[in-house]
């Protein structure tokens, strides 16, 4: 073969091979994971990121199950695990338990904590959240017009006021828990410990709401 003929086919083997790699740019490879109908599609010669490619619903979590609920204890669920599916693997929930408090169907995150309680704590908890708002209103209402709310004031707030000491603020506890909200700012001296002379005091300092 002469030397016209080797260069043809050197020219011919260039040219296929940079064909080749110019096609290879903008093939696309696709990734199908397995316990999923997605696909993904990369470029030719992309670096995979490891995790990007990790099944979710494959990985395992594990949960606390506490409260009402026949075995309470650590679980191992899929990730894709809701609510319900814990408390299944707990044996369920105890007659006394308030499934209400819960949503069955939120989706699970590893590490969780489910707390199943019973009708009467979660009723208890209800009232604590209720008296927490109603406090936080009153302390409210005082930092607006710098009066104290007898009805509402903590102890500590109550101590503020000239003459009132914390046997004094007890005692307007007391009262209000015992007789109900106070109805005037003069009913205060009906508590042990308030007599006229300290109400001229704080009668300016103080109201009902």
């Amino acid at each position: 073969m002469n030397d016209t003929g080797k260069k043809k086919i050197i020219i011919g083997i260039l040219i296929v091979t940079m064909l080749v790699f110019s096609g290879c740019d903008k093939k696309k490879v696709t990734f199908v994971e397995a316990d999923q109908s997605q696909e993904t599609e990369v470029e030719t010669g992309q670096i995979l990121d490891e995790e990007t490619y990790t099944v979710q619903s494959g990985q395992e979590i594990y949960v606390h199950v506490c409260g009402a609920v026949i075995s309470p204890g650590v679980y191992e669920l899929s990730g894709d695990a809701r609510v319900y599916e814990a408390i299944e693997k707990a044996g369920g929930f105890l007659e006394a338990a308030y499934p209400e408090a819960l949503n069955l169907a939120q989706i699970l995150q590893d590490g969780e904590q489910i707390m199943v309680p019973t009708r009467e704590q979660w009723e208890q908890w209800q009232e604590e959240r209720d008296g927490s708002k109603e406090q936080a209103a009153g302390n409210e209402e005082t930092r607006t017009d710098g009066l104290i709310n007898i009805n509402t004031a903590t102890k500590e707030e109550l101590c503020t006021l000239p003459g009132v000491g914390e046997s004094r603020a007890d005692s307007i506890i007391a009262y209000r828990e015992e007789k109900g909200a106070f109805s005037t700012t003069t009913e205060i001296k009906n508590v042990t410990g308030i007599k006229d002379g300290l109400f001229q005091k704080i009668k300016d300092k103080i109201k009902v709401k």
